[in-house]
């Protein structure tokens, strides 16, 4: 295989990818978007302009995927990782099981061998993070409640890879007697490789050269990640294990060390053209004659349809169970109802090991691919389709659970009793003035409870919320919220009920100022303004001036 061939095709993908990325984010669609649409377009389905061979399209993807999986697993550090404890974790593991299960089912109903039928059903559970996290940063919901805990399901599905592809690479040996001692050699070799990355990583390297002299340096902590990330990737092919694998353990182990943030901030850069790079390839899988062919077409619809719903409803109903509010499920179910990119990492390892038929294969990246190419439509009407869900099936009686006294005039509503509202609500508190905090997560309205806030569960968006805060005889109204989407609505909202009661909003980013103000906001405090103020300030105390 020329080197030169294989680098020239590489450019030629990236370049198309490139020019669509750009275009769909021209018209408002994602890039990711753009990125599929050239892979699709340059593959040997449509203008067959990639010749490299089904060989080198292979390893381009390979390598792609891998570099991927490797930046993702940087981004799991401890932090994230504390966030999974409580319902978070809980939902993320019902919605793996409870997905996959059906999707074995469904599977066995149509005929499909065990094997096949256990490889469809993790394939089916799994949702897309670089898409998903990528349109949510893009339409600026990833802090938003359903951005969160969309977050927290995928980076349990995240973790969840590991155990899924060793899965995979294990069906593709057959019922052999010999299994189950593989399997505990397999074992063996994957813990001597954490073991081996762990001492290396976090162990060895910093003791012999130092962490100072790694984490002060502008070069060694982004070589130092590459080489990590190749040499994982080519000790888990010796080891009979994916690639792919590797570099994403090895980005999980990387995120633990004293350099990680370092690694993390030098490779980030990196994670783009890894992104177009997958995303590309991956788009060269879709066969378009083959969907062409026959019934085809109705089938993958009928696929693509059977994936959005079936996956909004089970995390809908998951979150339900775990008491999360109706529109937060409904919204956070339509973000994941899609098939991700690990779900083509284990489509292919098990294709290549002939767990899945050709026309098998086909059919579900093809309806993963179209799956992954309308999640940002998804994302941008998620809240509004929730609303309306919301609406058809009537209140919920549970969503406004209230602690309001009789407020009088002259009292302040505070929405969203986050970090900002914590520092707000207790000066107002002492200063004299009655407070009602509006929060749609019980923790927040216990936390305002405690501080002595008269508080009101629920949407702020809603009127009837509104009006049970008492917004039509308040002295003042402050948005804390940091989606300026939902700032704007609300702010709708409160001025549909009080035309004249004053609005102070908070917009995270100067660019969003002026939709606030247009909304009706009297006062909006620009955080990028307010930190260069801040920042100022501070450094002029450290300068004694």
């Amino acid at each position: 295989m020329e080197f030169w061939h294989i680098l020239s095709e590489i450019t030629i993908l990236l370049s198309a990818a490139v020019v669509l990325g750009m275009l769909c984010e021209k018209i408002g669609l994602s890039g990711i978007v753009g990125y599929l649409i050239a892979g699709t377009l340059l593959g040997p389905g449509v203008f067959n302009v990639l010749t490299a061979g089904e060989e080198a399209i292979h390893s381009i993807a390979e390598i792609g995927v891998s570099l991927l999986l490797f930046t993702i697993g940087l981004e799991i550090n401890r932090a994230k990782l504390t966030e999974l404890v409580g319902k978070g974790f809980v939902l993320g593991v019902l919605q793996i099981v409870v997905t996959g299960a059906i999707g074995f089912a469904v599977a066995r109903y149509y005929s499909i061998d065990v094997a096949g039928a256990l490889v469809i059903g993790a394939m089916a559970a799994l949702s897309s993070t670089a898409v998903v996290i990528r349109v949510l940063q893009d339409r600026s919901e990833f802090d938003a409640q359903h951005g969160r805990l969309a977050f927290m399901v995928l980076l349990v599905q995240d973790l969840a890879i590991v155990p899924l592809m060793i899965m995979v690479a294990f069906l593709g040996k057959g019922s052999s007697t010999e299994l189950s001692s593989e399997l505990g050699m397999a074992g063996v070799k994957f813990i001597a490789l954490i073991v081996t990355l762990i001492l290396f990583g976090a162990l060895i390297l910093p003791k012999f050269f130092g962490a100072a002299l790694i984490k002060r340096s502008s070069e060694f902590p982004v070589l130092l990640g590459v080489v990590t990330c190749l040499s994982t990737m080519w000790l888990s092919h010796l080891l009979s294990f994916s690639p792919a694998l590797g570099a994403f353990v090895a980005g999980l182990v990387l995120a633990g060390s004293p350099y990680a943030a370092q690694v993390r901030g030098d490779v980030a850069p990196l994670r783009y053209i890894f992104l177009a790079l997958f995303f590309g390839v991956t788009g060269t899988l879709a066969d378009i004659p083959w969907i062409l062919e026959g019934t085809h077409a109705i089938q993958v619809l009928i696929l693509v349809t059977a994936i959005i719903i079936g996956k909004s409803v089970i995390v809908w109903l998951m979150s339900s169970c775990l008491k999360y509010p109706r529109r937060l499920s409904v919204a956070s179910g339509l973000c994941l109802a899609q098939i991700g990119e690990f779900s083509f990492v284990l489509g292919t390892e098990a294709y290549g090991s002939g767990l899945l038929s050709d026309d098998l294969f086909q059919l579900f990246m093809s309806s993963s691919l179209i799956t992954l190419l309308v999640t940002p439509f998804m994302i941008s009407r998620a809240r509004q389709i929730a609303q309306s869900i919301d609406v058809l099936l009537g209140r919920q009686e549970s969503s406004i659970v209230s602690v309001v006294d009789d407020t009088g005039d002259h009292h302040v509503i505070v929405i969203g009793f986050g970090v900002a509202g914590k520092r707000i609500v207790p000066d107002l508190l002492e200063s004299g003035k009655r407070v009602v905090v509006i929060d749609m997560g019980e923790n927040g309205i216990r936390d305002a409870q405690k501080v002595g806030a008269m508080t009101v569960l629920g949407n702020a968006q809603r009127r009837d919320v509104l009006e049970h805060a008492g917004i039509q005889s308040a002295q003042l109204c402050i948005l804390t919220i940091p989606d300026h989407r939902t700032s704007e609505q609300t702010i709708h909202q409160i001025r549909a009920c009080s035309p004249t009661v004053p609005i102070v909003a908070r917009s995270r980013y100067s660019i969003h100022t002026t939709y606030l103000e247009a909304a009706g906001a009297d006062v909006v405090v620009d955080e990028e303004e307010s930190v260069g103020y801040t920042v100022l300030r501070k450094s002029l105390r450290q300068l004694g001036l």
